[in-house]
Parts: C-alpha cells; sequence; structure tokens
C-alpha cells in the first residue's frame, strides 16, 4: 500500500513524495527517528496489514490469533537533500514479536534521544549528549532527587566518602590559607612545589632501585582527570586510538571531541571477565593503533590488570605505541592484602622520558578530595611540556591555593599509611555488599579486587528488570541511584542496537558512599526483588545471618 506524504527539501519548501511504501508486510526504509537511526520492523510475509490513509490514526493489525493495536507517529527519515516524513508504529502490546525491542521500553527511548544530543541551536554542537552520572542524576531530578536528596541513596556517582571517619586516614583541611601567590595566575602546568612532590612521591614508591627518576619536569598539574584527559587528546598527533569496552563513560564524549585521532573500539571478552590481555593489545599494535587509552584498575568492572600482565603490555607498547594509563583508582588494591601497594605503570618504565607513557592521577579518588579538581599527569617532558602549553587555552590551570594545600599531603610515608587505612575500609564495605547481593540471588563470576564499583549482572532476574536500563527505573522508584551498563559501551547509540550490547544487562553500582548509604540501598534493592517476587526462598534465613551495619563507623 503506498500514498502520498509531504516533505521539506534543503530549501524549507513544503512538497510531496508519491508513493511511499508504507506496509508493514515490506522492509521500510531505514527510519531516522529525530536524527537517530532504528532498524524498520522485520519483513513478515505471514501478516496482513490494514492500513488506513487518513493521519494520526490508530490502526489495526491481525495477526494470527491476535489483534493488537498500534499508534502513527511521525519519524524523520534522511534521504538524500531532503527529510521525508514517514510512517511507524509502536505496539501498545510488549509481545508482539515484529515491533522491534527498543520501542517496547520507555526508558531505551529515552536512553536513545538524549545519545543523539542536544537539539540544534545556534552555536550548539546537537551531538553532544549526556554521561553516565550526568544522564541517571537528571532522570533522579524527575522523581525528587533534587528536593530530597537526604532520602536517596546514590550508588551511582563514582566518588568515595570523603568523611575524616576513615580509621587510621588523615585529616583533611577544613580551611585553607590563601598566599599572595595563591591570588595570582598560576602556571598552566601546574606550581613548581606540587610538580616536584608528585615526582617524588612515585620516585619512591614506584622507581626504587633505578636509574631513570621523575623530575618536576616529567609533571602536568591539571584541573581534573577530565581536563587531563581532554589536555592529552589535544596534543595527540594523527594516530589510531585503541580504547576498550566497557570503560569510562566520560571517554565517550572526550573521544569525540577531536579530529587529529581516530578513536577505535575494543571489545573485551565477557567470557574472561572483560579482562585485557596482552594479546589483544599485540593485535592492535600490528593492525595500526598507535596510541592505547585504558584504566587501571578498572571502571566498571572492578578488576586490576595485575602487575605481571601490565609489565608484558608495557613492553608490547615500548617503541610502539604510545601508552596512557588512567590510574585514579590505583589506591584501591585489595590484591597485596590491604599493605598500602598501589599498582602503577610507573613500575615497569625503563626511561621515564623515552617510554611513551602517560599516567594520570590525582587527589580525587584515592584521597577522597573530588571536590579539590587537582589532578596530575607523568609523562616524557617533551610531552608534560605541551601539555603545559594547551593549558593555556583550554583550562586556563588548577587552582593555586589547593595546589598549595596538596604539597604536604604527598609526603610518601603519610601516603603509604593513609592508602593502607584506605584499602582496608574500602575492602570490608565491598564485603559487606557482595554479602548482602549474594544473599538477595546475585551471582559473581569473580570478586572485584580494586576500585570501588561492582558490575552486576541482572540476566537471572524477570525480564522486566533484567536490563540496566529497566533496573534503573525500578531503582528510581526505591529512590536508589546506580548507572545502566550501557553507558560502558561506549558510543552504543551510533553502533548498535541497545539490547545487543554485551553490557545491557549490567548495572554498575559504587560501594565508595558511607555504610549508612549502602545499607539503604541495597534495602532498596531487596524490595525490587520483592515486588517482582523474585527473592531466593531462603533469603529471610540468610538475611538474619548477615551483619547489621548501623551508620559509618561499624564494620560488619
Amino acid at each position: 500500500m503506498s500514498r502520498e506524504v509531504d516533505y521539506t527539501d534543503i530549501s524549507g519548501t513544503t512538497r510531496q513524495a508519491p508513493n511511499i511504501i508504507l506496509s508493514l508486510s515490506q522492509q521500510v526504509p531505514t527510519a531516522i527517528r529525530n536524527g537517530r537511526f532504528t532498524r524498520p520492523p522485520p519483513n513478515n510475509p505471514d501478516t496482513e496489514t490494514i492500513l488506513k490513509s487518513s493521519p494520526h490514526t490508530t490502526y489495526q493489525y491481525n495477526g494470527g490469533t491476535s489483534t493488537e493495536l498500534y499508534e502513527e507517529r511521525s519519524v524523520r527519515y534522511r534521504h538524500e537533500e531532503y527529510i521525508t516524513t514517514l510512517l511507524f508504529f509502536q505496539s501498545f502490546d510488549p509481545s508482539a514479536n515484529f515491533v522491534f525491542k527498543e520501542l517496547n521500553s520507555a526508558v531505551h527511548l529515552q536512553f536513545r534521544e538524549a545519545h543523539e544530543g542536544h537539539k540544534p541551536h545556534a552555536g550548539l554542537d546537537p551531538s553532544r549528549a549526556s554521561t553516565g552520572v550526568v544522564w541517571t542524576t537528571e532522570r533522579a531530578y524527575e522523581h525528587g532527587f533534587a528536593e530530597e536528596p537526604h532520602l536517596w541513596a546514590n550508588l551511582g556517582q563514582g566518588a568515595p566518602e570523603v568523611d575524616d571517619e576513615i580509621e587510621g586516614c588523615f585529616e583533611r583541611p577544613h580551611t585553607i590559607d590563601v598566599s599572595m601567590t595563591g591570588r595570582e595566575y598560576g602556571p598552566t602546568a601546574g606550581i613548581k612545589p606540587l610538580r616536584e612532590a608528585v615526582a617524588h612521591l612515585y620516585n619512591e614508591h614506584h622507581r626504587q632501585g633505578q636509574e631513570s627518576k621523575y623530575t618536576w619536569e616529567n609533571v602536568c598539574i591539571v584541573p581534573g582527570g577530565r581536563a587531563g584527559l581532554i589536555r592529552i587528546a589535544a596534543v595527540l598527533g594523527n594516530a589510531y586510538l585503541g580504547f576498550f569496552i566497557p570503560d569510562y563513560t566520560a571517554y565517550n564524549e572526550m573521544l569525540s571531541l577531536f579530529r587529529n585521532f581516530a578513536p577505535i573500539p575494543i571489545p573485551l571478552d565477557r567470557g574472561d571477565h572483560f579482562q585485557i590481555h596482552e594479546e589483544k593489545i599485540e593485535d592492535e599494535i600490528r593492525r595500526g593503533t598507535s596510541v592505547i587509552l585504558t584504566s587501571n584498575p578498572r571502571n566498571p568492572t572492578g578488576r586490576m590488570v595485575s602487575v605481571p600482565e601490565l609489565a608484558k603490555i608495557q613492553d608490547i607498547c615500548r617503541d610502539r605505541a604510545t601508552l596512557i594509563m588512567d590510574e585514579f583508582y590505583s589506591g584501591y588494591n585489595y590484591t597485596t592484602e590491604c599493605d598500602g601497594k598501589v599498582i602503577s605503570a610507573a613500575d615497569n618504565i625503563d626511561d621515564v622520558d623515552e617510554d611513551d607513557v602517560l599516567i594520570i592521577d590525582g587527589l580525587t579518588k584515592r584521597f577522597r578530595l573530588p571536590g579539590w579538581r587537582v589532578a596530575w599527569i607523568l609523562g616524557p617532558k617533551e610531552f608534560i611540556k605541551a601539555l603545559g602549553s594547551c593549558g593555556s587555552y583550554l583550562d586556563g590551570g588548577t587552582n593555586v591555593p589547593f595546589q598549595e594545600a596538596a604539597v604536604p599531603m604527598l609526603q610518601p610515608d603519610k601516603v603509604k599509611h593513609e592508602m593502607k587505612a584506605l584499602q582496608g575500609h574500602f575492602r570490608m564495605k565491598r564485603d559487606y555488599v557482595i554479602g548482602r547481593l549474594q544473599a538477595m540471588g546475585f551471582q559473581f563470576d569473580y570478586k572485584p579486587d580494586s576500585t570501588f564499583y561492582i558490575w552486576l549482572n541482572l540476566e537471572h532476574l524477570p525480564k522486566s528488570i533484567n536490563d540496566g536500563l529497566n533496573f534503573f527505573q525500578a531503582c528510581l522508584r526505591e529512590k536508589v541511584i546506580v548507572v545502566p551498563g550501557i553507558f560502558f559501551d561506549l558510543n552504543p547509540a551510533r553502533r548498535r542496537d541497545l539490547f545487543d550490547s554485551p553490557c545491557h544487562h549490567f548495572v554498575r553500582l559504587s560501594y565508595g558512599p558511607r555504610m549508612d548509604t549502602l545499607k539503604q540501598g541495597l534495602d532498596g534493592f531487596e524490595r525490587i526483588l520483592k515486588k517482582y517476587n523474585c527473592l531466593p526462598k531462603d533469603y529471610e534465613q540468610h538475611a538474619t545471618e548477615l551483619p547489621v551495619c548501623e551508620g559509618q563507623g561499624q564494620h560488619p
């Protein structure tokens, strides 16, 4: 069946395009709804479609033994030099087998719409979209989070608790003196005393017994991790840049900002728990990838690339590729009995000025000061000089008073003691959260050995909540925030159907917050599973065996 529909050509003139095929029993051209690609309804020769020509009508579809209703919707279809208005149909019955899966889920449609970016506006790039934490927070605002945040358990924000109540940790400054120097513009590469302190810390913890040492000229201070990554991206030459899936959500937008390199996604094997191995790095370099970007420890999986594996990766990259190591979670290491040891690529560098290894870390995670926005990059002097220069037009440099206040925090012995206390406390919280989740029936193929994240598999849950977006939606109704796993499948909305993503059935939850917040969030999980009648039969028995955890300082 065909009918005439209106379209608008590039001059803005409204015209008619005759004989646009609209039958659901034929392959409709790939539609673009509000600028996004979606699949056409599958070809189904066994069905008959009744189409009426009047616009904005509810149509009836007779398929086999059932009768279902479909609502007409307008779709923008970009074809060559003009935009044609087409029709598609959204099922009122989620069981209809020929309506594509995303259309059956309001939260999936909402996600896809957000990740096509903002509506076109003068001077605004319409392709910019929200990162995971921003998007989830915006959805939580719609449910009252902005008005009553104290009633919510935010397990989505990737931030550690910032209180001074962790036993063994040093007390953070409550006030900061502002020197006369602090009133002035600071160097875009950071003040020399802090650069010296960072270099000394890494030499003491990671360069003992090695001839090549870091100096202050190997360090650039940046206003937070994202700013540091953007500076790095700005100075890269023409190259293929390999990044892994899943990984840190902000890489998604950073990688799309610059045209001086081509980002190449490297999917990791779910059967291997999304681990990085040297064979995969070798394969990518042989294919022409000359820059590798990754986090270690890994966000969102909570896994660490082991010291021997990391050394092999660095050996493969040496003289062949630039390695960018995001080490913001390096302090959260539970693989060495919480002895304060920090795993870093700095251990395996032969020459700090010859090995093309850039390490980024800061006060944000392991010093639990995300609000200070003080971070650093270590690397060869020529890289650091370029990073300092581009700071003059990208961000203007880091807050000088906070840089001055950070210097005494980086004394090597003080940091070692701090990391030991940090690791013991966060391992305790990890074990508490995993224990409660296991009692609820969640299964773990491995125990996270780093970070403060749990990459939670939902596949065993009822179908209506066994994907990250719909589970997230259920959490909002219980005043709990998590991050759907789809956000860590970098740029999925432009690469594939959301339901085909290997991250689709996961959420990332953080055990960074205080213990009372963790308990509140897990109580919300429990209520969700009760509503869907999917708690284990012996849950009540196991629940009574779990330790009661009240307040911040209680250890389960």
